[in-house]
């Protein structure tokens, strides 16, 4: 029953390693000589967690953000092997949505009593993802948030946000699916598996990891001023009540545009553009969190 720990050094502004080593001592004692490794990149954290998996270890648990939980996450899906994630990032979305609370030492002793249950995975072209896809303004965001030498958080991803909002202009899509036939300019697409990104933003309350089905919200072309009213009731889930804003769920849907768009997974730019199908893979990952 062995066990394999994927560090990322550089999660949560490079302080992952510092945070790991206040709850080290739980592990231990709950998983006799599990192995402490670190990756030296993203590729490699899917690696080590592939390599675990294909070794037939009980559990792999990375430590980070949501970057790292989606690079590690890649490597498990479909296997036996449980999949834990210590929140030690500055995004905890993924680690939040499988029932663990973002304090470290709750999480360790959590994780260490080893609830499983099922975790939906989202398909997008030959690609996994766990949290979010982006389209439209969330890219220009995300180059934002990457070119900015501030600490990566809440304050950062708001910023962010708001520069996007002024700035993106808005392209043509249309989004096909089981209960929907959306063609229009469009702010922002995002196709979730998670009640929140970024670091806590509630843009599909409704969404849960092991119901089957991914959940969308559309912010059509409109004003700076109502977007920016719009952003604002997000936190408080009183953009789903809106007529301007698009919800649903589906199983499968198909994205596609004038021109090619990039798309975003779990908060990280990507090499992929539109046009892309995107289904659902229902319990894809076997997750270690909070109890059901």
């Amino acid at each position: 029953m062995k066990t394999r720990i994927i560090l990322n050094p550089s999660a949560g502004a490079g302080r992952a390693g510092e945070r790991l080593n206040r709850v080290r001592a739980v592990f231990e004692n709950a998983w006799p000589g599990c192995e402490w490794v670190e990756s030296n990149s993203a590729e490699h954290v899917t690696e080590l967690a592939a390599e675990a998996a294909r070794a037939g270890y009980a559990r792999v648990i990375a430590v980070g953000g949501d970057g790292t939980a989606h690079f590690a996450a890649n490597g498990l899906v479909g296997s036996r092997t449980a999949f834990g994630i210590l929140p030690a990032g500055t995004g905890n979305d993924i680690a939040v949505a499988m029932g663990l609370p973002k304090d470290i030492e709750a999480a360790a002793n959590l994780l260490v009593q080893e609830h499983i249950r099922p975790f939906d995975v989202i398909k997008a072209g030959d690609r996994y993802y766990y949290c979010v896809l982006g389209l439209g303004m969330d890219t220009l965001a995300l180059n934002y948030i990457n070119s900015s030498r501030m600490r990566r958080g809440r304050w950062l991803y708001t910023q962010s946000a708001l520069r996007a909002m002024f700035r993106y202009r808005p392209q043509h899509i249309s989004v096909n699916g089981e209960k929907i036939n959306y063609a229009g300019k469009v702010m922002l697409l995002a196709v979730t598996n998670t009640a929140s990104y970024a670091g806590g933003f509630r843009l599909t309350p409704q969404a849960r990891v092991d119901d089957g089905v991914m959940d969308y919200c559309i912010f059509p072309k409109m004003s700076v001023p109502k977007l920016l009213y719009t952003f604002s009731k997000v936190l408080s889930a009183g953009h789903e009540k809106m007529p301007a804003v698009i919800m649903g769920t589906a199983t499968k849907l198909r994205v596609e545009s004038s021109e090619p768009m990039p798309l975003t997974l779990d908060g990280e730019l990507t090499d992929m553009y539109t046009p892309v199908d995107i289904s659902i893979m229902p319990g894809a990952i076997q997750a270690m969190g909070g109890v059901q």
